[in-house]
């Protein structure tokens, strides 16, 4: 995924956002974000942040470098127990949507 371009008008219709609310997630100005959309070449950091924030889905507000560093460590010195985690991450996010589905059944 990192290799690969991103049409930032693209992702930012399949969110569902407007400008405003899809550049200002990543720092950048509604009218930059329009340049951009329009075909402006777009700087190595934001595109690495709209890639994190908008195509990765990761809320930066959540996260910190002792997050992180646990990270890396696990990768490098535990990949067992890595490997174990990061599937049972997954399952519990494919679980999630499972979850509130169920409920907003129930609600209506």
């Amino acid at each position: 995924m990192q290799n690969q371009i991103i049409n930032p008008r693209e992702v930012r219709q399949q969110l569902g956002m407007n400008q405003q609310e899809f550049w200002s997630k990543i720092g950048v100005t509604q009218s930059g974000g329009s340049r951009y959309e329009s075909g402006r070449n777009m700087p190595r950091p934001v595109r690495e942040l709209l890639r994190v924030v908008h195509v990765e889905q990761i809320d930066l507000e959540r996260i910190n470098r002792e997050d992180y560093q646990i990270i890396q460590h696990l990768r490098e010195e535990r990949v067992e127990l890595y490997n174990t985690l990061r599937a049972a991450a997954q399952a519990h996010s494919e679980e999630k949507p499972r979850q509130q589905s169920a409920s907003s059944h129930l609600q209506a």
